[in-house]
């Protein structure tokens, strides 16, 4: 797993040497020469700084992860899920038959490395790097060197939510009505969606994957680039929600939708429960 030299001085600043860790490869750096399986130390990050080193590889351990993803949620997100070999095995081939019946592409990725042993040299081997995209060729090409008790920690590529209010100018409802429920859902999924209670999924950090549309026509582009897992649609379905919303349907059938004309504030468990149950769910079983 690879961290840079900003990473690594921001860890030992705020973990001093309560963490742990270690070179995965050598570096030669100025005639010093760090070996695998030493241990990183704090000197070390402005020394293979200052000879044109910006990142290293290291070992990854689930307790080295557990801190990244606290310290950088966006870029180490915890797992989506923890499965085992038969499980994976089944999610992938499931994924392939989804992939061949729709336009948008789905996969898995891994959370940290995956390890495995070079024979000849007795070293560990990165069979899978982590946030490395998987599909079901490139697992049938590596599983029979995994471990059979391997447990897989895993994300999905899906994860943003959408949040689809028309503002363009002239539709028939009140402008300020329509800008104030786009605002009230924003506000509340980036929030509420930061407290455990009511994230939609541990995959999920609210302050990056919330993203709002405010024009029927770029609502399909957006869908694409951010390849995000669900639509919010913030009011009662129009015909311009409709037409926006099957190009997005004629891209990918399986698409999650949620439409939310209103909200109850005085019980906001209900809301999450079900935004909870639409993202989650996977439309094709």
């Amino acid at each position: 797993m690879k961290l840079t030299m900003d990473q690594l001085s921001h860890l030992f600043a705020a973990y001093s040497r309560d963490v742990e860790i270690r070179y995965f490869e050598s570096y030669n750096a100025g005639g010093n020469v760090f070996l695998p399986s030493d241990i990183v130390l704090p000197v070390h990050v402005r020394h293979l700084t200052d000879h044109g080193i910006r990142e290293v590889e290291v070992f990854y351990t689930p307790q080295l992860y557990e801190i990244l993803s606290k310290e950088f949620p966006a870029v180490f997100r915890k797992p989506f899920a923890r499965v085992r070999m038969s499980d994976m095995d089944r999610i992938l081939e499931e994924l392939k038959n989804v992939n061949a019946h729709s336009t948008r592409k789905r996969f898995v990725r891994m959370v940290g490395d995956i390890y495995g042993l070079d024979m000849n040299t007795g070293r560990r081997t990165i069979l899978l790097r982590h946030d490395e995209p998987l599909d079901f060729k490139k697992w049938n090409g590596l599983k029979r060197d995994f471990d059979r008790n391997q447990v897989f920690a895993y994300r999905n590529s899906e994860v943003a939510i959408i949040v689809f209010v028309n503002l363009r100018m002239g539709v028939h409802k009140d402008y300020i009505e329509r800008f104030k429920i786009n605002t009230d859902l924003i506000s509340l999924l980036v929030s509420k969606g930061q407290e455990p209670a009511y994230q939609p999924a541990p995959d999920f950090v609210a302050t990056e994957d919330v993203i709002s549309v405010n024009d029927p026509s770029s609502l399909l582009e957006e869908y694409i680039k951010s390849n995000a897992r669900l639509i919010i649609i913030g009011e009662k379905l129009d015909e311009e929600y409709k037409r926006a919303l099957l190009q997005v349907r004629n891209y990918d059938r399986f698409v999650r939708l949620m439409v939310v004309p209103s909200i109850d504030q005085r019980n906001m468990a209900d809301f999450f429960r079900q935004l909870r149950l639409v993202y989650c769910y996977d439309r094709w079983r």
